[in-house]
């Protein structure tokens, strides 16, 4: 855009603010609208010091005061916050989204997936029941256990000592393990280790007790069959140990962590 049509640009913007009416709202640009998203924010880069940005707005409150009304996310609470633009600022904002290229779909979805803040409810609700998670409180300790329920804006947690209530508006984070891998192949090598462990333990004793020949074979058989049993437990441990975790950070500031 050369000076010359730069100017008769900003003239004709000035010209369509001083005959709107007050309280109007006004189009940021065409490609954005009247609303500025969370994903058209963190591209065009309008309010980079909002943290958990949701959407913007912008009215005329003035013949040269523009003032933008900002909803953001703090713990899924919304609030809003509010700024205020002199006529030539907001010109210039709008000079400098229109020489950028249009958000594209892909974008869009890229920034999505990492905006986790503005769906915390949605991820809450698809975290299977009976699920080994770990949270990060806003005190900054981390509380570990199998989720009992989501209900009410609130995570049931049990631990190994009680059952736990976290409201969502106190968590930072959340991980657990979307999906259980199965190695069946593996199964066979973690039965074998289990009973091959109990045996061993049953002879430690036999080894102490010194009891006579009869029962050194079995108390050697009741070692197998425990292994045995606890190999079943041992083999679903693994696989929950070795599924991949999935962290959702629940602020931005936590998502910026994550993504560093």
């Amino acid at each position: 855009m050369n000076c010359l049509s730069h100017k008769l640009f900003s003239l004709l913007i000035l010209t369509s603010f001083v005959v709107a009416q007050n309280d109007d709202i006004i189009e940021l640009t065409k490609h954005i609208g009247f609303t500025l998203d969370a994903e058209e924010n963190k591209y065009y880069e309008v309010f980079k010091e909002i943290s958990n940005f949701e959407s913007a707005q912008f009215f005329q409150i003035e013949k040269d005061i523009i003032e933008s009304r900002i909803s953001y996310l703090e713990f899924t609470r919304v609030k809003i916050s509010r700024k205020r633009f002199d006529l030539q600022t907001f010109v210039d904002l709008q000079l400098r989204l229109n020489m950028m290229p249009p958000i594209t779909d892909e974008i869009r979805e890229s920034y999505r997936k990492n905006l986790t803040y503005l769906r915390t409810k949605d991820i809450l609700n698809n975290i299977p029941v009976g699920q080994f998670v770990e949270v990060n409180h806003v005190n900054g300790k981390k509380i570990k256990g199998t989720l009992l329920n989501f209900s009410k804006d609130r995570l049931y947690i049990q631990t190994p000592v009680n059952v736990k209530l976290i409201k969502i508006t106190s968590m930072e984070r959340i991980t657990f393990r979307e999906k259980i891998i199965d190695r069946p192949e593996l199964q066979k090598y973690i039965y074998f280790g289990s009973a091959f462990i109990g045996t061993l333990a049953m002879e430690v004793w036999n080894q102490q007790t010194n009891p006579i020949w009869g029962y050194r074979w079995h108390y050697r058989l009741i070692g197998a069959i425990f292994g045995l049993l606890a190999g079943a437990e041992v083999y679903d441990t693994s696989m929950i140990l070795l599924s991949k975790k999935t962290k959702f950070g629940l602020s931005s500031e936590e998502l910026e962590k994550l993504n560093r």
